[in-house]
């Protein structure tokens, strides 16, 4: 047996031989690496390479994109081509998390950083994309939120949205008619970053008169200023102190004018700022000094918490204010 395929081996021709191999290699070639071609399609994504992107998809492919509030749907390249382009204006980066080839179905995790996203305070929120291929051709792409990052997007984008429309509506308009495209990416990152712009310059500001509001309460406190706080307290404000007693608008006011405390000199410091829209939480700690109350020393520092809101006109008030003894050590 051995003797007879030896002289096979022999008898055959180089030709054959080769035409054999180019056989058995195109064979093995014929079946594509179905996640190889999505790696290369992200890849083109990522260096905003739109033509080579283009050729991973059949003429009649569909890409569409299921989240509520940002749905789009696409035939065909030239409505691929607007959907890429809009990736290339907006700076998209995908990373991909998993990935799991299901016959001619491959199942990817990605996440994605882009300017638009970036400007509305958006992390990058993972979601699911699904390819479908025909052959080595693309045939269905659908892109899927969870409800909860859907829910996300749309928190973020919301206050962007209202305010665009209120002061840039023709722009505004102008993003939304443009829908997935290259002119709608401009116009988008556009608006998105003056709408930043504005936000940070507001929030710096409130910051800056919370804080001057904090050091005027405490100027106040000492020298028994009950107007000022009938100015910045809310009508429903609460107080709760370290002995857990709890106080409102008019017992505050009421002990402010009895002048039964006493403080020699107060310092405030260690402030933060935390500002949610038109509510703010401001801590904070107080050091007191020679601070008498009813034949009682109180003298010491305090944590405290003050609660605002930003009331008509955009004046804030405080609702709420919580206060901490720091033990001595």
């Amino acid at each position: 047996m051995k003797i007879l395929i030896l002289k096979f081996s022999v008898t055959v021709s180089l030709p054959l031989l080769l035409s054999l191999f180019l056989i058995a290699s195109f064979s093995s070639c014929s079946k594509p690496n179905l996640g190889d071609i999505v790696r290369e399609h992200i890849e083109a994504v990522n260096t905003d390479d739109v033509k080579k992107n283009l050729t991973f998809f059949a003429d009649d492919a569909v890409y569409e994109i299921a989240v509520p509030k940002f749905s789009g749907k696409f035939s065909g390249k030239d409505e691929l081509r607007n959907q890429m382009e809009w990736d290339v204006v907006n700076n998209a980066r995908l990373t991909i998390n998993d990935m799991k080839v299901e016959g001619k179905t491959v199942i990817v995790e990605l996440t994605e950083k882009n300017e638009g996203w970036r400007l509305l305070g958006i992390e990058q929120p993972p979601f699911m994309a699904t390819y479908k291929f025909r052959g080595r051709q693309l045939e269905k792409v659908k892109l899927e939120f969870s409800p909860e990052n859907a829910n996300l997007l749309d928190e973020k984008f919301r206050p962007f949205a209202e305010w665009a429309s209120k002061e840039h509506p023709q722009e505004f308009n102008k993003m939304a008619k443009a829908g997935y495209s290259a002119e709608g990416a401009r116009l988008y990152v556009s608006l998105a970053k003056e709408w930043r712009d504005r936000i940070s310059t507001e929030r710096v500001t409130a910051e800056q008169e919370l804080i001057k509001l904090e050091n005027r309460w405490n100027d106040a406190i000492v020298k028994h200023d009950w107007a000022f706080f009938d100015q910045i307290l809310a009508d429903d404000y609460i107080s709760t102190d370290f002995d857990g007693n709890v106080g409102t608008k008019a017992d505050f006011l009421e002990f402010l004018r009895s002048g039964e405390s006493v403080i020699a000199s107060s310092i405030v410091d260690d402030m933060k700022v935390r500002i949610y829209g038109d509510t703010a939480v401001v801590t904070g700690r107080t050091t007191t000094v020679n601070e008498q109350y009813q034949g009682k020393d109180l003298s010491g520092q305090y944590r405290w918490t003050d609660t605002w809101v930003k009331y008509y006109l955009g004046r804030w008030r405080c609702v709420a204010e919580h206060i901490s003894r720091i033990a001595e050590k």
